[in-house]
């Protein structure tokens, strides 16, 4: 019975990964950054979405020349599959003409995204971690002695290694197209985490300040870890000992360095991947930085 107890347990968690808690919020309570200096600032920073819990801004970090990533050009998010009407007028007002999904084929025809009219929508699939759900369920089950922290640990690591191909084009996007771009994995924090940090990184934000901007996830999301792992509890009885999952739904420091680490021992330092490993030259991160920043 215990098995079947922590099998239910983790078909639970997977349920509760996959489908977002509507709360209803009014679209002109909602903030719009850009032409408003009020909403230009961490309060405002997390996006009030009825449908997703990691929406969020990434303008006015500062560079290191003393310059602001511009408000309103560049958004990082969790899935959108679940989104409410509400939360489509919402990304249209907020300017967004671009959505960036790096979910794996399997995430996306199981909870495909809710595109608003208007925005146009590029597939950029990372597998990496899309396996996550079956490695949660081996760990319930007690099938595997693995640390569950090596699974992003590792995942981090591959984005370096094997999908610069991906992070090239989504950065060339960047570059290339005047469109304000919001990029989105399922939690938000891994595939899309890296695409922020590399993003940041290029365009002069310290290495400092992109690893803060990468722990808020644990701070957005306290409320919706806090619930899955209590309904993990409850539905096995409180026999599986759900905080084993805490580093797999939220994010640890050393997932993001495991990938600078790896960045820099294979091209030397984060600005040499973004060039050399991303094929991103010098002409091209003055571009981005020209569209993306102001003083």
């Amino acid at each position: 019975m215990y098995k079947t107890m922590k099998n239910k347990a983790g078909i639970l968690f997977l349920c509760l990964a996959l489908t977002q808690c509507s709360e209803g919020t009014d679209l002109m309570d909602r903030p719009l950054h850009k032409n408003n200096n009020s909403f230009q600032n961490e309060e405002h920073r997390l996006l009030p979405m009825d449908g997703a819990h990691n929406t969020r801004e990434l303008g006015g970090y500062k560079t290191t020349d003393g310059k602001s990533v511009k408000w309103g050009m560049l958004f990082r998010s969790d899935k959108l599959s679940d989104i409410s009407e509400a939360d489509q007028k919402y990304l249209q007002a907020l300017g967004i003409k671009k959505i960036v999904d790096f979910r794996s084929d399997e995430e996306k025809t199981e909870d495909p995204d809710i595109i608003p009219t208007g925005i146009s929508y590029v597939e950029m699939p990372i597998s990496v971690d899309g396996a996550m759900r079956s490695k949660i369920e081996s760990v319930l089950k007690g099938e595997t002695d693995k640390e569950v922290e090596s699974f992003l640990i590792d995942a981090n690591r591959e984005f370096v290694t094997n999908y610069t191909n991906v992070y090239e084009n989504f950065l060339r996007g960047l570059i290339d197209e005047d469109a304000p771009t919001l990029f989105h994995c399922t939690a938000g924090k891994d595939r899309a985490g890296f695409a922020a940090a590399i993003s940041l990184i290029a365009l002069g934000v310290s290495r400092e300040d992109v690893i803060e901007d990468y722990m808020k996830t644990n701070a957005f999301t306290e409320d919706r870890i806090e619930e899955i792992l209590s309904q993990i509890k409850l539905m096995s009885l409180y026999q599986a000992d759900a905080e084993i999952l805490r580093p797999l739904i939220g994010v640890e420091q050393i997932y993001i360095e495991t990938a600078f680490e790896t960045a820099e021992e294979e091209y030397g330092s984060l600005e040499n991947f973004i060039r050399d490993g991303l094929n991103i030259s010098d002409e091209d991160i003055q571009k981005l930085r020209n569209k993306f920043l102001e003083s």
